[in-house]
């Protein structure tokens, strides 16, 4: 299934912490090259689903036309959904919902959520390693490593 998006909106966590500016950045910058409207909002940092829910319902309620939810906060998105049903939107047909951060609630959702698997104890041990190799000298201050993640496609956005 292939769906035009007409609306997007992305609810970044709050502050200028360097993910949530990426985040914005991100999204403007996407909206600007694929044509698409994308409309900003601020949850908290550590969302609840209640915080992403009644953002997705102010938004949802405002602007009628977004067919395209993505959530930041880790564990936010069943608030997305339960706000979707509420106002009458069917994820995955005529809402598409997904994740900035995987975990259990959006595997396990109905439906499960489309979200970015971090792989965070895979990214703590290469951190650890890396803070590790830079003490004893191993490798210089301004080493970057870089880290696998994986978009895990699910329902919520392929109907």
């Amino acid at each position: 299934m292939h769906h035009r998006l007409v609306g997007a909106a992305v609810e970044c966590p709050e502050g200028a912490s360097a993910w949530a500016e990426a985040l914005r950045g991100t999204a403007a910058a996407w909206g600007g090259s694929h044509g698409c409207q994308v409309a900003l909002r601020t949850v908290p940092f550590a969302a609840t689903p209640a915080d992403a829910e009644a953002a997705t319902r102010r938004l949802l309620a405002s602007d009628p036309a977004i067919d395209a939810v993505i959530c930041a906060p880790d564990g936010a998105a069943p608030g997305v959904l339960r706000a979707a049903a509420a106002l009458g939107r069917t994820v995955g047909a005529d809402l598409l919902v997904a994740s900035c951060v995987d975990g259990v609630a959006n595997r396990g959702a109905s439906p499960p959520v489309t979200a970015v698997d971090l792989r965070p104890a895979a990214y703590g041990r290469a951190c650890a390693e890396l803070l590790c190799d830079i003490l004893a000298a191993r490798t210089p201050p301004d080493t970057v490593r870089r880290h696998a993640w994986a978009l895990e496609t699910r329902p919520s956005t392929t109907g």
